[in-house]
């Protein structure tokens, strides 16, 4: 498996995988590709093997273009048959890691990490582990349920 910025190729399949994960959305192909034409505020990533799309996240720069860079995991999915396998985990890491090299050669550092989810979703765990996000914060009834904010923030030196 490999993590891998996403392409123009791609975005059938992560249509599919999104409309799967996310029910309670629409417009799934149209959802992914306003993002991806959104770079580099959104930077989307899969992992793939075999070159089949396993699963992808969404990285979204908050509030301009600054020199130290807070960034919102906007989405992540993994398709059904995959998920328990690590993939999330590693899309999370990697593609991070990739985004913070970006940051970097244009001069930026990471300060924050926010992301949203419902408060029912076992992910919370994945984005504790993965990222060293806390809750901060619960938001009622802000989508379909009520909705944990967790933040990560960061230090100059990582």
């Amino acid at each position: 498996m490999r993590i891998r910025p996403f392409g123009e190729n791609d975005l059938l399949f992560v249509t599919e995988i999104h409309a799967q994960s996310f029910s309670r959305q629409g417009f799934s192909k149209d959802w992914i590709q306003s993002l991806f034409g959104s770079f580099p505020r959104s930077r989307i990533y899969v992992a793939d093997s075999d070159e089949k799309i396993l699963g992808y996240c969404i990285w979204t720069e908050k509030s301009g273009f600054r020199k130290e860079a807070v960034l919102e995991l906007e989405q992540i999915a993994v398709a059904k048959k995959y998920r328990g396998k690590g993939i999330g985990r590693s899309l999370i890491e990697q593609s991070l890691e990739m985004v913070k090299e970006c940051l970097s050669d244009r001069g930026s550092c990471l300060k924050a990490v926010l992301v949203s989810t419902r408060t029912d979703n076992t992910a919370q765990k994945l984005y504790a582990h993965s990222l060293g996000a806390e809750p901060i914060a619960v938001i009622p009834g802000l989508y379909s349920a009520d909705e944990v904010l967790m933040v990560r923030m960061y230090t100059l030196e990582g």
